[in-house]
C-alpha cells in the first residue's frame, strides 16, 4: 500500500507533466496559427476535444463559467465546416431545432421517426422556418433530444446540417455529426432553458440560405 508521501509525489509529477505537455501544445498551436492558418482551427479543435473535460473542471475551479469551452468549440467547428456546408445543395441539408423553442401552447404531436411535427400554428418562429425550409428543399427536424439527432442522421443521411441549441447540447451534436463526415454549423440559443427558449431567428434564416459564392 502506497504511503501518503508517495501519492503526493505521483500527483505532483503528473501535474507538472501535464503542464509541460500543455505548454508544448500551445507552442505548436501558435506556430500553426502563424505559418499555416488553414490548419489552426482543426488543430485547436483537436486540442480542445482532448482537454475538454479537464478544461471545464479547471474553469469551474477558478469560478469561471465553463460554458465558454463549448462556445469555443462551436466557433471552431463553424470556421472549419462552413465552406463545406455552403457547397452542399440545399436539398441535401437538414435543419435541427430543439423542442424547447416551441410555444407552451404548441399543438404539435411527436412522431417516433420524424420528431415534433410542426402544425404551423404561428405561436412561435418555428413555423416560418419550416415554410422557408419547405420552399428551399431543406429537411427539418425538431428534435426531442440528442439521441433523436443521432437517429435522424443515421436514417435520413443528410450531406450537411445546421443546428440550433444551447451551448453544451450544440457542441455535443456538432461533434457527433461531424465525426460521421457530415459538415455541420451551429447557432446558439439567445435564451436557454428547458422551455420557452429563444434564438436570433434572422441568423437562422441566413444560415439556411447560405450558399457558396
Amino acid at each position: 500500500m502506497m504511503c501518503a508521501s508517495t501519492v503526493y509525489i505521483w500527483i505532483g509529477t503528473a501535474f507538472i507533466t501535464s503542464v509541460i505537455v500543455l505548454a508544448v501544445v500551445l507552442i505548436l498551436a501558435a506556430g500553426l496559427m502563424i505559418y499555416r492558418r488553414d490548419l489552426f482551427p482543426r488543430f485547436s479543435l483537436a486540442v480542445l476535444n482532448l482537454f475538454y473535460h479537464p478544461a471545464k473542471l479547471l474553469l469551474s475551479y477558478l469560478h469561471i463559467n465553463h460554458i465558454i469551452v463549448d462556445e469555443i468549440g462551436i466557433a471552431l467547428m463553424n470556421s472549419i465546416y462552413r465552406s463545406a456546408y455552403e457547397r452542399t445543395p440545399l436539398n441535401n441539408r437538414m435543419l435541427f431545432l430543439p423542442q424547447c423553442l416551441r410555444s407552451l401552447e404548441c399543438p404539435a404531436k411527436t412522431s417516433p421517426r420524424d420528431g415534433i411535427l410542426c402544425r404551423e400554428c404561428g405561436n412561435c418562429g418555428i413555423a416560418e422556418l419550416k415554410r422557408l425550409c419547405d420552399e428551399l428543399g431543406l429537411a427539418i427536424c425538431i428534435a426531442p433530444g440528442g439521441e433523436f439527432v443521432k437517429r435522424a442522421i443515421s436514417e435520413r443521411k443528410p450531406r450537411a446540417a445546421l443546428g440550433v441549441a444551447c451551448q453544451h447540447d450544440l457542441y455535443e451534436a456538432m461533434r457527433y455529426v461531424t465525426s460521421k463526415g457530415i459538415p455541420m454549423i451551429g447557432i446558439v440559443l439567445t435564451r436557454s432553458g428547458c422551455v420557452s427558449t429563444d434564438v436570433n431567428w434572422d441568423d437562422v434564416k441566413r444560415a439556411i440560405r447560405l450558399r457558396a459564392s
